[in-house]
């Protein structure tokens, strides 16, 4: 099942046992934990995850930062942050920065295991109390006239960039078998014949909605 695979990133060990412990309980499996930039980059590499919990105030390095690298070397990644932060710049920058949530972390415990489970279906996701001052940031998801998946949309990005099975396999943490599958998918959806077709087709759905990023991935979706 996707979506499962969950990396937890924060600096302090009782919160981040704590928020591990209410994870797996809730059935997702925790690759890795982090407390530090350096060490978050180097556990999404090797882990894998295909959500990523996120703190901002790490000792070695910018949460934000962080996010903007995880999401740019492996774009299919679902980042939320999960932060004592709540003021409309830290959110503006999380969101700008490619994450797909951003809780509070005196949220209750379904309010964040809700953000998770959103997340992973391609929403961004703010949590209540963030929401309710700045919700003006979430932009407006784009017109998808094929009714592609999140994960459909990123693997539709990579093959637009021009990289191979192999290379998107590698981009996104999945086997090649699975990454053809969603090629294949792809061209019947998009009713093209190749890659080619399917990059072009891709490219004037994207222009007709005027600039609203679709085809753009999952991490395109902010501003």
């Amino acid at each position: 099942m996707t979506g499962r695979r969950v990396l937890i990133v924060d600096d302090h060990p009782v919160f981040r046992r704590g928020l591990a412990a209410l994870i797996t309980s809730a059935g997702y499996d925790v690759v890795g934990e982090a407390a530090g930039f350096a060490e978050a980059i180097a556990l999404a590499r090797t882990t894998a995850p295909e959500v990523v919990l996120m703190d901002l105030g790490l000792p070695d390095g910018s949460g934000v930062d962080a996010t903007a690298r995880i999401v740019g070397e492996r774009p299919g990644t679902r980042v939320i942050v999960v932060t004592m932060f709540d003021d409309e710049g830290a959110v503006r920058e999380a969101l700008d920065a490619g994450a797909a949530g951003y809780v509070v972390k005196d949220a209750m415990p379904a309010e964040l295991l809700a953000a998770v489970a959103a997340a992973v279906e391609g929403a961004v996701v703010l949590g209540s109390g963030v929401a309710r001052s700045t919700g003006r940031l979430v932009p407006t998801p784009a017109p998808d006239p094929f009714g592609l998946t999140p994960r459909e949309r990123d693997v539709l990005d990579l093959v637009i960039r021009g990289l191979g099975n192999r290379q998107i396999a590698e981009r996104l943490g999945l086997s090649g078998k699975t990454v053809a599958n969603h090629v294949s998918t792809l061209l019947v959806k998009c009713g093209a014949t190749d890659r080619v077709e399917l990059g072009r087709l891709a490219r004037a759905a994207s222009a007709a909605a005027d600039g609203s990023g679709f085809g753009s991935g999952s991490q395109g979706r902010h501003p």
